[in-house]
């Protein structure tokens, strides 16, 4: 099996996990055959040679069908681009048995029922090929038990595989081995869950709900019964234990909303009920006021109320002592003030638990319950810290493990702190300090259940953070730094708050592209960051500070910097390879897209988005779309460009974002010479491979752009068609103003005809300073500045 493909995966169950199991394989260009029961009113199942066979095979597959159906429906969308929906075909458990087990990989995700799972897994047992791995998608039903009762061969194939939902967002994938499971079988499985599926693989142990949902939901059960106990707010809460904690926005009671309150009690439930040795047991049994919610049907955002409630306009939060929903507050304590300023997470987290205010306490608390939780879990539900640690970074979106959280506070802190208020210590963590270790994880290494030191399994690809340990730093300003990638390879990368673009940036890009053009050590660069966002654009509060001062010279010569940078990346004589991820927007689209090769991340979030400011893309943007545009049409046809002007005027007056790699190559960021990675951990890595593959195939630059343009035709066709806008009220006076500007660039001016790049750079500098000058611009860009929200005025 190592060094076969899976190629050709069959999911069981239709249901919300197993539909976004198959988009996503779906996505990465694996073929699916998506099963279900035969719907109880379906006709019986008749001969192949039967005239009707057909119609009535597609009425048994009729639950499958349905749920594909609906897939291409679904906001989020679980797919990367809308033709991936075609790579899943309907069929059912009795039928289509036999088809089913000639897959290289059958994964189940039918419902949570340890009868119905043995069942499903008889049948398999019976019809799958000697190579086919099995797999079980359950979020806590032990793997001895599933097993139980099969063949040798069925339990060398057969582990568990944790995804969490959604699939296609979720990094997580928790894998659990049996006792039988071959260890080629596990490779396999996490080589192609890792590299193809784009996943994050933890190995946990056969025990309830595994590691993420173990420590995370009685995390999220210690808070409920704190905001109980302690007489907190719904919305105190959530300010409290989000971003000032390391943890996501949604905090504790917008996550149950999301996952359902319903699901979230029953995985607590699972606890409860079978873990009668767990000296938390009790965290886990569901408090009545809760119980009640979702007996009444409030279970969250699907149903359109569970802790948060809209009304109105408004958003109301569940009061527990009212026993009704009433208007969301806003909180304002000193340590969620420190929090804001503490760019650091660990010190930010450490600063936030030793806070005496309400919100300190209340931090602390919770999340002291959950420092001692896993350390006594260690060992229990996984081997090592890194295991836990990634899987509550990957599966709840924390910044930090819980095991790093140790570190950050201080595991001696933690332990004073712990036995000043007369609560028990964990074992492992009283041996620990005895035997003179005060660190999870050690300068180097990090350590296991049994207190060893051991080496990081290391992530796939290039991780930036090792690169600067190594002191790879090859030149550096306050905005950006150059690293050494290795094997000739530079990177570009940025350091500016949110990563947004200004004059340090272009000022070390163009030392980079000088660095590999100068017939020196470097042959190659590579434009990335880890940050959370590639980046979000230009620095806007230089650009406002610019007009406000009206300093319109030093603007210009800002813009004609950018423009300049982007279109010497473009025509660098060594190769230049972006690697965007996250938010790509404006400005950081434009880099992007100037460069030789793009090897995106599958989650960037690509756009034009300047209309939002009242500007157009000026950094080159605006010229490359027109470009694009006029150089799809293939040599030697006659065709009218305004078919091909038309998605760029679109995508750019209307500010569109890509939802993914797939919909960039939709709306024309990503060519087809470019590509994206589905791991978002070997995404430098694979920019690096790109940018030596183009030096070893001889790169050469591309000879300057001159395209054919409509000119005043095209203009005024852009005009009708915003007017028409206007008219029905979907569009202001101030955004026909910038459509008609970013026209004037896509059409070549209102002469047309032959234009070379650097006349569409100029129509395009002038356009973004005409636009500048607009008081109309100065509102929404201080309206942006102000609450970080677009005004459409």
């Amino acid at each position: 099996m190592s060094n076969k493909r899976i190629q050709r995966v069959g999911v069981i169950g239709a249901g919300v996990m197993g539909s976004g199991i198959a988009a996503h394989l779906a996505s990465v260009g694996v073929d699916v055959l998506l099963v279900d029961i035969v719907p109880r009113d379906a006709p019986t199942a008749v001969d192949e040679l039967d005239p009707g066979h057909e119609a009535i095979h597609r009425r048994r597959c009729e639950i499958a069908a349905t749920a594909i159906a609906k897939m291409s429906k679904h906001k989020p969308s679980p797919f990367q681009r809308r033709g991936d929906l075609t790579r899943i075909k309907a069929g059912n458990l009795e039928d289509d048995l036999v088809s089913l087990g000639q897959c290289d990989w059958i994964v189940e995700a039918v419902v949570e029922r340890l009868d119905i799972k043995q069942s499903v897994f008889a049948k398999l047992d019976e019809v799958r090929a000697s190579h086919t791995i099995v797999s079980s998608n359950t979020s806590g039903i032990p793997l001895r038990s599933m097993a139980k009762g099969r063949s040798e061969g069925f339990r060398k194939h057969f582990l568990i595989t944790h995804f969490f939902n959604p699939v296609r967002y979720m990094k997580l994938l928790e894998i659990v081995p049996g006792e039988d499971t071959s260890t080629e079988v596990v490779e396999t499985m996490h080589r192609f869950c890792e590299r193809d599926l784009g996943k994050g693989v933890v190995y946990a142990k056969d025990t309830i709900n595994f590691i993420a949902n173990r420590i995370g939901v009685h995390g999220m059960m210690t808070a409920l019964r704190t905001w109980l106990e302690d007489g907190y707010r719904v919305d105190e809460v959530d300010a409290i234990m989000g971003p000032a904690m390391g943890r996501p926005k949604s905090a504790v009671f917008k996550t149950a909303d999301v996952v359902g309150l319903d699901t979230f009690g029953h995985v607590a439930k699972n606890c409860f009920d079978n873990l009668p040795d767990d000296e938390e047991r009790d965290v886990f049994e569901l408090p009545n006021v809760v119980a009640t919610l979702i007996a009444s049907g409030a279970t969250g955002r699907k149903a359109g109320a569970g802790f948060y409630k809209k009304v109105g306009k408004e958003i109301h939060v569940f009061d527990a002592r009212a026993g009704d929903y009433v208007p969301r507050e806003s909180f304002r304590y000193e340590s969620l003030g420190v929090a804001k300023k503490t760019a650091d997470v660990g010190q930010r987290v450490a600063a936030m638990v030793a806070a005496d205010d309400r919100a300190g306490r209340y931090a602390w608390k919770v999340t002291s319950a959950s420092l001692v939780y896993a350390a006594n879990r260690l060992g229990e539900i996984a081997d090592d810290v890194v295991s836990v640690d990634r899987g509550m970074r990957w599966g709840f979106n924390w910044d930090l493990g819980p095991f790093e959280v140790w570190d950050a506070i201080g595991v001696q802190n933690v332990v004073d702190r712990l036995r000043s208020e007369g609560r028990d210590v964990p074992a492992l963590v009283e041996k620990m300090l005895a035997n003179g270790q005060n660190r999870f994880y050690p300068e180097t290494g990090a350590l296991n259940a049994n207190l060893d030191n051991q080496p990081i399994a290391s992530l796939p690809g290039i991780q930036l953070a090792d690169v600067l340990a190594s002191n790879a730093i090859v030149d550096s300003n306050k905005g950006a730094q150059l690293l050494d990638l290795g094997d000739g390879v530079a990177c570009l990368r940025f350091t500016t708050k949110m990563n947004a673009l200004d004059g340090d940036i272009v000022q070390m890009g163009q030392a980079g592209l000088e660095l590999i053009n100068g017939g020196g050590d470097f042959d190659a660069l590579v434009i990335a960051n880890d940050g959370a966002n590639f980046s979000v654009g230009a620095n806007l509060m230089f650009i406002g500070g610019l007009i406000q001062a009206g300093k319109w010279k030093e603007l210009e010569a800002s813009v004609n910097a950018f423009q300049q940078f982007t279109k010497a990346l473009k025509y660098s004589d060594r190769p230049v390879v972006s690697a965007p991820h996250g938010m790509a927007l404006g400005g950081g689209c434009e880099v992007a897209i100037h460069a030789t090769r793009m090897q995106a991340a599958a989650e960037t979030y690509m756009g034009l988005v300047e209309v939002g400011v009242g500007l157009l893309p000026g950094a080159g943007g605006t010229k490359e779309m027109a470009l694009r545009a006029a150089q799809a049409i293939p040599a030697g046809v006659k065709t009218d460009v305004m078919a091909f002007l038309q998605p760029a005027f679109e995508a750019i007056a209307l500010g569109k974002v890509a939802t993914g790699a797939g919909h960039m190559a939709e709306l024309g960021y990503l060519r087809d010479v470019d590509d994206w990675s589905v791991d978002n951990d070997a995404r430098i890595g694979d920019a690096k491979r790109v940018a030596l593959r183009l030096l070893e195939d001889d790169y050469r630059p591309p000879a300057e752009a001159v395209v054919t343009l409509p000119g005043a035709d095209g203009i005024a066709a852009f005009d009708m068609a915003l007017n028409a806008f206007r008219w029905s009220a979907m569009a202001s006076d101030h955004d026909c103003v910038i459509g008609h500007q970013v026209a004037r660039v896509l059409c070549g001016g209102q002469a047309g005809g032959s234009v070379s790049e650097q006349q569409l750079l100029d129509l395009e500098r002038e356009g973004f300073l005409h636009l500048c000058g607009l008081e109309k611009t100065h509102q929404r860009i201080e309206h942006m500045l102000k609450t970080g929200k677009p005004l459409r005025n």
